[in-house]
């Protein structure tokens, strides 16, 4: 993340120096790009930081959820600046356009943009790898970024190419749009993680570890839940066991099938299992009873 902050602020200098030598809306458009960021990457760096405090008397399951929160904030950044995009191109068609120095405008940017496309690879590789929402989060922004460079260089290109400026703020517009997209996508997956949305693809894991181990043992499971909060994996269920099993050995039955469940998830896991016996069935609510016990 400092990486990223540091990258953003020379972007910034280079994009904007861009926009000046040339006054081109697509270049405007991706300076305008690299100023929510580098507020989106602020905000991301505090909340890293947050997120990796160990739980304590007042956050029991830890700060990671700050994680979506920040997600969320950067999507709603990049929404922001694309309705900036939108309105300034539009004012350049109606207005009129004048560009300038076309050709170095646009190394400027194509420097700004490869660059910004291997910080967007490496952000994301490590977020995937450490499953960090805030990583994968300023990762997919700075993609963003990058290939709204390209579709400035683009827009340019045709330019020179046709002497057609109008061109330009079109391009401009058409990539505002695509920000627009994935801003929604990065608030409506931080939405998805402040609500607990379970994970079908590891809820399937668990379930089909579960199955497996449980007619090994001859018992049976229920109650299965799973929530994702940023960098761990929370699951619990209940264990049914015949009526004569000693507590220990149902214990250590129990244990074992945590274990299974943590490895079949492949992820920084808390399983939590819930011991009954057979003649307890019933006895309990069922998911989504909001009885208190």
């Amino acid at each position: 993340m400092n990486i990223s902050l540091a990258t953003g602020i020379a972007m910034l200098f280079l994009k904007w120096g861009a926009f000046l030598l040339t006054g081109s809306s697509a270049i405007f458009s991706d300076a305008s790009e690299t100023v929510v960021h580098i507020f989106a990457v602020a905000f991301a760096a505090y909340s890293l930081r947050i997120a990796y405090r160990p739980p304590d008397e007042d956050h029991h399951f830890g700060h990671d959820k700050i994680s979506y929160l920040s997600a969320g904030f950067e999507g709603g950044l990049i929404v922001i600046a694309a309705i900036v995009i939108v309105y300034t191109a539009v004012d350049k068609l109606i207005g009129g356009i004048e560009l300038e120095r076309i050709g170095l405008g646009s190394i400027l940017v194509g420097v700004a943009g490869a660059i910004n496309g291997l910080l967007g690879w490496y952000l994301m590789r490590v977020g995937r790898k450490t499953s960090s929402v805030i990583l994968l989060a300023n990762g997919k922004h700075i993609l963003t970024d990058a290939w709204t460079s390209i579709g400035a260089i683009i827009g340019l290109g045709v330019v020179m190419l046709t002497n057609i400026t109008f061109f330009d703020p079109l391009v401009a517009i058409f990539f505002a749009l695509n920000i627009v997209y994935e801003g929604v996508k990065l608030m409506r997956n931080a939405v998805r993680g402040l609500m607990d949305k379970t994970n079908p693809e590891l809820e399937e894991k668990a379930r089909y570890t579960l199955d497996i181990f449980c007619k090994k043992y001859g018992i049976t499971f229920h109650r299965l839940r799973l929530r994702e909060s940023s960098t761990c994996v929370y699951v619990d269920f209940h264990l049914q066991f015949p009526d004569e099993t000693t507590i220990q050995h149902a214990h250590d039955i129990a244990t074992e099938a945590e274990v299974a469940v943590g490895k079949a998830i492949g992820k920084t896991v808390d399983v939590l299992s819930h011991l009954e016996s057979f003649s307890s069935e019933g006895i309990m609510p069922m998911l989504g009873d909001k009885r208190t016990l």
